[in-house]
């Protein structure tokens, strides 16, 4: 069958949440991230409480420990008195 401008398919989108307030007829908190219908984020985002979340890569840990018993790095060497 095919789609028509009129079947609305219903398509999540998760938003970032910008205040406190309700969506999806639950109650959010600034900070959470949620995931809703396009129409509802539309209007939250109008009401400027909400923006479109866009997930941030990580970055890899590094271990910057140097002559430590768990370090791979070699034990720096020792200054010499003079």
């Amino acid at each position: 069958m095919p789609t028509t401008p009129n079947n609305k398919e219903r398509v999540m989108k998760k938003y970032l949440i910008l205040s406190d307030t309700l969506a999806d007829s639950k109650k959010v908190k600034a900070g959470d991230v949620v995931e809703l219908s396009q129409d509802e984020g539309r209007a939250l985002i109008g009401y400027k409480k909400a923006e479109l979340y866009t997930a941030k890569e990580t970055k890899k840990e590094s271990n910057r420990s140097v002559g430590l018993e768990t370090s791979e790095a070699p034990a720096p060497k020792k200054r010499t008195k003079k």
